[in-house]
């Protein structure tokens, strides 16, 4: 609601009436609540809008007042509590139904904003209103609307019955009101089929026709509500509809249809304001109601089988198809919904899913002479047929069928072999167009089958085979798509087997299918784990024997090579959830896994993804809310079976990880990510024994390491062993007791001074870290504070930078876990947070700033500050109160700092915890602090002033206009005499705190301070912002604005507010400092506005890079290895560039009746003389700017280069000016000789005036801007002769020779 008044309000100055009128009525209205001091809620709006509505509800002049209040209840109505709308409802409805009477009726807009606030108020009435007549008249009146002629308010109308009736009153299923709809509409239904029927013109027979298509779409959109009792009417008006033999009625019939059966939720009404009533007071329903539904859809499926429409008929078999989809499968939901709650046998036998037989009548569309929009239609149906309609009894009886006779082919067919062998006929060659649609028929019948498809879909693998192979079937990827899903369903063994590889005998002669190898990475799952182990891997070891024989052919060794990999990449799928684990994860097969760990490292991630999964998959099914009946039907598998294959991986957890931990220290940390996971999983289902024997190996290892000297370790290198055994420690700490944590802690806690190894000490502190992350290691910590808190304090100066974050996250921790009594650790550490504000390291930053917020909140939280265990507090009393206070004055003390350094960390700490914690700060403090820091803006050195500017900057933005106000005079007077400094960006980072300053305090406050010399920054300030704001009404504001400028209107009403309450996402303080950059474009520093006309540019943020364009001339190629390309180099578009269009003098005098041009020499029109004159001189300008750029590229012109050198154009063979040919000479009046470099060559003759030769007819023609087509001859060509390839004759030498001399007589 706030939205869409925000928006009203902006339309005062609109060009449109109704606008206007809504913006004042608006205005009006809150004037009037703020007058009365009553509060502006909904309510309120609600009650003076219905007050100014029911002054104007019988004027019929008042139609556009009407509209704008009707508009603006229309936006309130959602918003007013149900109880509201009870109480006034009597009163309401009585002036919406007088306005609905009124003569002329309301208008369209006006009407749907009328129906909007009906459908509210009818939506919040109870149970007891709906048996009031004026509730059922106002109802009545809505299905009335429903029928308009208008199409909107139609619309709108039917939306709203339908929001009504699918939201029923409290403890009523169905709502009371849809009897009067369903009377209402079957009514319309029967007398406009009656007037179809026996209606004499054709008029009359449209206008039923209409009536009907209207009553019928409204009854597609409450079809959800549509009682049971009163399903069979429905359906038989539906169905008669078909026999008119009017295409639109029976599209229209089909779709209500599938409106009434489609299983699909409705959509949602909309949200109203409830008190009292909670979703879980509304019944579901009974199972009575869901018997009589599903047999009213088993009557109403039978007949519409009975309709099926021509196959041919695009429009109409589509539809069926969607019906019987629909019936069918909210049939079967129903169906499913009965046998689950124990009746069954309650399921009529006329309900049961015929599939045989719909699979008979239905699969025959897909005929390829049918159309394609009937193939779609038919493969959706099936394949939701398939998904819904086969139950998993089906598939158990045909699963029992099939063993019971052993593979053979039974004499009476199952539901299952029916629907297979009709799909086996769809590859036949009549069905070849559709043959896309059967494999995804096929495929779905896959997955429903899911591990029932071996062995009862078996056969189709060779069919699929036979096709891949086919070479004119070229969608091989839809084939390769089944060819998956089959492989995940029916099971790898199973394929295989039907489909052999044969790539280990290659001379039988057999179809290879090494091209499975990559489908079966992709699809193998929950399968045997034993097919791998005795077929898999003896496969790899042949042709592992076959790649070893291969010494001389080099190919054949690396296509061997490429097949065990692709062989054993496999083992991933094989692990995921495997049905014979027990069994198949022998002793054998873990040394087999631990060997290929160790000798062939290209193996060791998929190896370890599949020991991964192993543990993963068992702990996912242990952690499941399924019960193991579900569970068994999909995965085969059960909780106790999943519990099992857990603890017989436990037996092996230790010996692998030994394994791991040795592999882990021969690989390089950037390649360690998959062991790291591996041994995460192994040591979450280690026995505690298990844990405490490897925790105790590796501590012994770690302090041996630790206690020999090590050689330096190039780049590249392994790691030395001490740095291992600490990523392995790290590892194992969430997993290991109290005990052994602490003697960890003992060990590491001792490294935090070895300043000689950076790496090891920045291991030391990630491991303690790593303690403070779970519970056992908090306790141990907790213990032993005090001497970690010593520890920390003792080390400060021996902190390396790399181990400078890690440090500082563990300083966190420990200030987690201080009581109030040992607050004294705050002071001790607080100028090493400081200083590390201002560390090189982004993320070691982030750390320091969240630790000083974390630091502030302990000591808001309070406790004692003990001076005597400072080392460096001085004076004061022996114990002092923490408070943010307290805390804001121990930073305030590094402002005394000794170097620029030190002061410009503590002013950026400042900056900090102020934005953090300034509403919890003593006004004076933050008064005092903003007075200090106006020294520091003045100060000479840079850094300091820079992080001053931050402080300013972000004291700007977040505190309060009353706080800032005071401080005005010295913030801008402080700042102004950095505006002229150009290092460090400091002019831009003024502007920028002087645009929020103008935004904040307004253009005259903030101007009143700047001195006389430096108000042009204030003035380009303010011109820029006028431009932005213009341009933005003018709907180009891009061209002049960034993107925070776009949101320039949505800015300025935040900026009354503190920053901190407009950020709505990542951190607000980076936003404050950084984010809130200049509102205008960088680029129009210092540009300046014309005579009414206004130059904008488009900013850096938006303009990636400069634009360019290369100019050509007409069809000659451009040649870049010319010297001169570079002039062809433009930086705006060549067609900007071309000459202006002279204006054809012609058109300003008058044409007799035979054509010729009339001139008047009288001066009774000044004016026109006086633009006649501007037009000529404008023609000379353009004639002369011609005549320039023709001197420039012709081929007797010229340019200057260095030194004033004149260079005329030559042109080679190609016509390219100044291509091999370079004359250059000095400039008149200046010695020097005339040089000539490169070959002569030979140039082409041009015509003299073939520039005037018209290309589609003889002679020449006259161009605009130019010449006559005259016999001007240039004085150049004149001396220079042939040797300019120009010719007075046209003719070249070669035919001046050959002509025969001319005698007397001639």
């Amino acid at each position: 609601m706030d939205e869409h008044f925000a928006k009203i309000r902006t339309q005062m100055s609109s060009k449109l009436p109704n606008q206007q009128m809504h913006a004042t009525t608006l205005l009006a209205v809150e004037e009037t609540l703020r007058e009365g001091g009553a509060e502006i809620t909904p309510t309120a709006y609600f009650a003076t809008l219905m007050s100014l509505l029911d002054q104007q509800k019988s004027d019929p002049e008042a139609e556009d007042m009407r509209s704008a209040v009707l508009n603006l209840l229309a936006i309130v109505f959602p918003n007013i509590p149900v109880g509201v709308l009870r109480s006034q409802y009597t009163a309401t409805l009585s002036v919406f139904t007088t306005i609905l009477a009124l003569q002329p009726p309301p208008t369209a807009p006006s009407m749907r904003s009328l129906v909007t606030c009906i459908e509210y108020l009818l939506i919040a009435q109870d149970a007891a209103a709906w048996t009031d007549t004026a509730t059922l008249k106002a109802l009545q009146t809505l299905l009335i609307l429903s029928l308009d002629s208008r199409p909107k308010p139609r619309k709108r109308a039917q939306e709203a019955v339908r929001n009504i009736v699918t939201r029923p009153p409290l403890m009523m299923v169905v709502h009371p009101g849809m009897k009067v709809v369903v009377k209402t509409t079957l009514q319309i239904l029967k007398e406009s089929g009656s007037g179809v029927v026996s209606a004499a013109g054709s008029k009359d027979k449209d206008q039923a026709t209409q009536m009907i298509l209207h009553t019928l779409q409204l009854v597609r959109m409450v079809g959800k509500a549509w009682p049971v009792e009163e399903f069979l009417p429905l359906c038989d008006i539906l169905l008669h509809l078909p026999k008119l033999n009017n295409p639109y009625l029976t599209s229209s019939a089909f779709q209500v249809f599938e409106s009434l059966l489609s299983p699909k939720e409705s959509p949602e009404a909309p949200a109203v304001i409830r008190q009292e009533e909670t979703p879980e007071q509304t019944p579901t329903e009974t199972m009575e109601q869901i018997v009589s539904r599903l047999d009213k859809i088993t009557q109403v499926m039978s007949a519409v089988l009975e309709l099926k429409p021509n196959v041919n008929d695009a429009t109409l078999m589509p539809l069926w198809l969607d019906v019987v989809r629909a019936g069918f499968v909210e049939s079967s939901r129903l169906q499913h919904i009965m046998k689950k709650a124990g009746h069954g046998t309650q399921i009529p036998q006329e309900a049961i899913i015929p599939l045989v037989q719909l699979f008979k009548v239905i699969f025959p569309n897909l005929d390829s002479s049918n159309p394609v929009s009937v193939h779609n239609a038919t493969v959706d149906c099936l394949k939701q047929l398939i998904s819904h309609c086969i139950t998993d009894e089906m598939i158990d009886a045909a699963v029992h069928e099939m063993k019971i006779n052993r593979g053979q082919p039974s004499k009476k067919k199952n539901i299952i072999e029916t629907i297979s062998t009709t799909i086996k006929g769809g590859f036949d060659i009549r069905f070849q167009s559709s043959w896309l649609g059967i494999l995804d028929i096929l495929k779905t019948f896959f997955e429903r089958l899911n591990h029932a498809a071996n062995p009862l879909l078996v056969s189709f693998l060779p069919i699929i085979d036979e096709l891949r192979f086919t070479p004119a079937f070229t969608q091989k990827a839809h084939l390769d798509v089944v060819l998956s899903t089959a492989i995940s369903t029916v099971g790898p063994r199973i394929f295989l087997d039907t489909l052999p590889l044969n790539i280990d005998n290659p001379e039988e002669r057999k179809r290879g299918r090494a091209w499975l190898l990559p489908l079966l990475k992709s699809s193998v799952t929950n399968t045997e784990l034993e097919y791998f182990s005795t077929t898999l891997i003896p496969l790899a070891d042949r042709l592992n024997q076959k790649a070893q024989e291969c010494r001389e052919n080099g190919m054949m060794k690396k296509v061997y090579e490429t097949l065990i990999g692709q062989i054993w990449s496999l083992v991933s799928g094989f692990c995921d959830l495997p049905v014979d684990m027990e069994m198949a994860f022998t002793k054998q097969l873990a040394e087999r896994f631990s060997n290929v760990l160790y000798s062939v490292p290209d193996l060791r991630p998929v190896l370890c993804q599949a020991l991964t999964g192993l543990v993963v998959r068992n702990q996912a099914i242990l952690a499941s809310s399924d019960s193991d009946e579900i569970l068994e039907r999909k995965y085969l598998i059960t909780k106790e079976e999943a519990q099992r294959n857990i603890e017989l991986l436990q037996q092996y957890s230790r010996p692998y990880l030994m394994v791991f931990f040795n592999i882990f220290q021969a690989t390089l940390p950037q390649f360690r990510g998959y062991l790291l996971e591996v041994m995460r999983m192994f040591l979450s289902i280690s026995t505690p024994t298990d844990l405490q024997e490897t925790f105790s190996a590796v501590l012994v290892q770690l302090n041996t390491a630790l206690t020999t000297v090590q050689s330096p370790v190039q780049q590249g290198d392994a790691p030395p062993a001490s740095h291992n055994l600490m990523d392995l420690a790290d590892i194992m700490v969430p997993y290991v007791d109290a005990q052994s944590m602490a003697n960890l802690y003992n060990v590491v806690v001792s490294l935090f001074a070895n300043d000689a190894d950076a790496a090891l000490q920045k291991k030391a502190y990630k491991i303690v870290n790593s303690m403070a992350e779970t519970e056992t290691g908090r306790v141990v910590l907790k213990s032993n504070l005090e001497e970690l808190m010593r520890n920390i304090l003792d080390t400060t100066a021996a902190a390396s930078a790399t181990a400078k974050r890690a440090r500082l996250s563990l300083i966190g921790q420990v200030i987690s876990l201080l009581e109030p009594t040992d607050l004294y650790f705050v002071p001790s550490i607080l100028s090493e947070v400081v200083v590390a504000t201002k560390e090189v390291n982004e993320k070691t930053r982030d750390v320091a700033y969240a630790l000083l917020v974390a630091m502030g909140q302990k000591m808001k939280a309070g406790g004692v500050i003990s001076a005597e265990r400072v080392g460096d507090m001085e004076g004061g009393a022996v114990e002092t109160p923490a408070s943010i206070s307290e805390y804001f004055t121990m930073v305030t003390a590094g402002l005394a700092g000794t170097t620029p350094h030190m002061v410009s960390a503590a002013i950026t700490s400042l900056s900090r915890l102020l934005f953090e914690f300034h509403k919890d700060l003593d006004p004076a403090m933050v008064s005092e602090m903003i007075g200090t820091m106006h020294l520091f803006v003045n100060s000479s050195n840079r850094e300091i002033v820079k992080s001053a500017l931050g402080f300013i900057k972000v004291t700007t933005v977040s505190l309060d206009v009353g706080v800032v106000r005071p401080h005005l005079q010295e913030i801008v007077g402080g700042m102004i005499r950095w505006s002229h400094e150009h290092k460090g960006h400091f002019k831009v980072k003024v502007r920028h705190i002087l645009e929020r300053l103008v935004r904040r305090f307004g253009y005259d406050d903030v101007v009143a301070f700047v001195p006389e010399a430096d108000k042009k920054l204030l003035i380009n300030i303010k011109k820029r912002r006028e431009r932005a704001k213009r341009n933005k009404k003018s709907g180009s504001a891009g061209m002049d604005m960034d993107d925070e400028e776009e949101t320039e209107e949505t800015d300025a009403k935040k900026s009354t507010k503190p920053l901190y309450m407009q950020t709505t996402f990542g951190s607000a303080y980076e936003d404050a400092l950084y984010g809130s950059e200049s509102d205008l474009s960088d680029d129009d520093e210092g540009q300046e506005e014309g005579e009414g006309k206004v130059q904008t540019k488009k900013s850096n943020k938006k303009k990636q890079g400069a634009d360019a364009w290369i100019k050509e001339d007409g069809d000659t190629p451009l040649d870049f290895l010319d010297r001169t390309v570079v002039s062809r180099v433009t930086a705006s578009h060549p067609s900007t560039q071309t000459a202006r269009k002279v204006k054809d003098l012609s058109s300003a005098f008058k044409t007799s009746s035979d054509g010729k041009l009339v001139i008047d020499d009288s001066d009774s029109d000044a004016g026109e003389a006086e633009a006649e004159e501007a037009d000529e001189e404008q023609m000379e300008l353009d004639q002369a700017e011609n005549n320039y750029l023709e001197s420039l590229k012709s081929l007797d012109g010229f340019t200057r280069g260095q030194g004033g050198k004149i260079k005329f154009n030559k042109t080679n063979k190609r016509g390219v000016v100044g291509k091999d040919e370079d004359t250059e000479m000095m400039d008149a009046g200046g010695p020097g000789p005339i040089r000539s470099k490169g070959p002569k060559e030979q140039r082409p003759t041009k015509g003299l005036g073939q520039d005037f030769k018209a290309k589609k007819a003889g002679g020449d023609m006259k161009k605009k801007g130019r010449v006559d087509p005259y016999a001007y001859v240039p004085l150049t060509s004149l001396r220079k002769g042939a040797k300019e390839g120009l010719s007075l004759t046209n003719k070249s030498k070669q035919d001046k020779r050959t002509k025969p001399k001319p005698t007397r007589r001639s």
